[in-house]
C-alpha cells in the first residue's frame, strides 16, 4: 500500500517539477543553496538531466490485467443477462399471443350456435353436444393452466 502511494505521489510530483527551473547560489557565508526561485543577486540556472523513465511496476501491471479481465467478465455477464431478458420477453409475448388466441377460440365456441369440423373425407360435419362441451372444457383447462 505504501509503495503504491509513493509511486502515485512520485508520478504527480515528477511531471510538475520536470519543467521547473532550478537555481544555484552561494550565500554570504559560503553555503550553496538550490531553489526554484532565483534570489536577488547572482544565481545560476542549473540544467537538470532528464529523469529516467519510471521502471515498470509488475504489481501495477498485474492489477491492470486483473481489472481488464474483470471488466471482460462483467461485460459477458451483462450480455448474457440482456440475452436472457430478451428471450424471456419473446417467450412472454408468444405466450400472450397464444393465450389471446385460446380465449378468442373459447369465446367463439361458447357463442356459436354450432361447431363444425372436417371429417375424414374432407367434408364438414356438425360437432355433437358432448364433443363440443369437451372441446370447451379443454380450452378452459388450457387457459387456466397456462395463461395469467
Amino acid at each position: 500500500m505504501r509503495r503504491r502511494f509513493a509511486a502515485t505521489l512520485l508520478s504527480l510530483v515528477v511531471p510538475a517539477t520536470a519543467g521547473a527551473e532550478v537555481y544555484r547560489w552561494t550565500d554570504a557565508e559560503g553555503r550553496v543553496h538550490y531553489g526554484d526561485r532565483a534570489p536577488d543577486g547572482a544565481a545560476q540556472r542549473v540544467d537538470l538531466p532528464p529523469s529516467p523513465p519510471a521502471p515498470a511496476d509488475p504489481e501495477l501491471a498485474e492489477q491492470r490485467e486483473r481489472g481488464r479481465r474483470l471488466l471482460e467478465v462483467w461485460d459477458a455477464e451483462r450480455r448474457e443477462r440482456a440475452q436472457a431478458a430478451a428471450s424471456a420477453a419473446a417467450a412472454t409475448a408468444e405466450r400472450e399471443r397464444a393465450c389471446a388466441w385460446l380465449r378468442e377460440e373459447l369465446d367463439g365456441a361458447r357463442r356459436a350456435a354450432y361447431l363444425v369440423r372436417r371429417d375424414a373425407q374432407g367434408g364438414r360435419a356438425i360437432v355433437a353436444a358432448e364433443e363440443r362441451a369437451r372441446y370447451q372444457a379443454e380450452l378452459a383447462d388450457t387457459i387456466a393452466a397456462h395463461c395469467p
